[in-house]
């Protein structure tokens, strides 16, 4: 057997049962335990999975905890700005927008001009003050409780205003995105404010630079046959 398909298999059998002995792995896959030792060795120092005494244990999906905006902004800028361009160029003017809280949503907004003559609503104060500055006339925030980690607004409120409304494009913001394209936010009363905007859109757009793959946050709100992901890669 050739090496890396040695290694293919070590891996695809530690991830399928997420912790194997030495012992299990070299009696299942027929490999001597020296070429065993080395090849967890070298599996273990590529970050594929981890080495613990007399086996090998998966490499769990890392959690993400919510950043505070301002740190947000100033992370991963040239792909957020990428992300931005590319959600901007699905607007036509006069179309009705959902615009999410978050970094990259704020990218978006600096790029929307008043020529397009569309009407925004959004949940975030710092969105609505982008928007404002750049002499977009029917901005509408939504009411509900402030979320001072994200400047976001959400509730019940938020979500009862929400509901009232269709959408031509809503955009929202992603903290994480799994193997499967499940996608997450950090907390209850955003995950159903994201929910809700989808549903009520004609168009739904996910936004999140590639350093949010292969990772899960506390609640998922949607997958990827609901709404299109948007990266700095697609």
């Amino acid at each position: 057997m050739i090496r890396e398909e040695r290694l293919r298999l070590i891996l695809d059998y530690v991830n399928e049962l997420d912790y194997c002995s030495n012992e299990q792995i070299s009696k299942h896959l027929n490999i001597p335990f020296t070429t065993l030792r080395r090849d967890l060795t070298d599996l273990h120092n590529d970050s594929k999975l981890k080495r613990v005494h007399g086996g090998a244990k998966t490499i769990r999906e890392k959690s993400i905890l919510e950043a505070v905006l301002d740190e947000k902004l100033l992370t991963n800028i040239d792909a957020k700005k990428s992300i931005a361009k590319k959600a901007f160029d699905c607007i036509k003017p006069f179309e009705t927008i959902f615009l999410d809280a978050g970094s990259t949503t704020f990218f978006l907004a600096e790029l929307i001009k008043p020529e397009l003559n569309n009407k925004i609503y959004t949940n975030s104060i710092i969105n609505a003050q982008v928007l404002a500055k750049n002499g977009i006339k029917d901005i509408n925030l939504l009411p509900g409780k402030l979320k001072v980690s994200t400047v976001a607004i959400c509730g019940v409120e938020t979500i009862a205003a929400l509901s009232k409304y269709n959408f031509d494009l809503a955009f929202v913001g992603i903290n994480a995105v799994d193997k499967e394209f499940n996608f997450f936010t950090t907390d209850e009363d955003e995950a159903e404010v994201k929910k809700i905007a989808i549903r009520n859109s004609q168009f739904a757009f996910g936004l999140a630079d590639t350093s949010k793959n292969n990772s899960k946050s506390l609640v998922k709100f949607s997958d990827k046959s609901q709404i299109a992901l948007i990266n700095e890669e697609v």
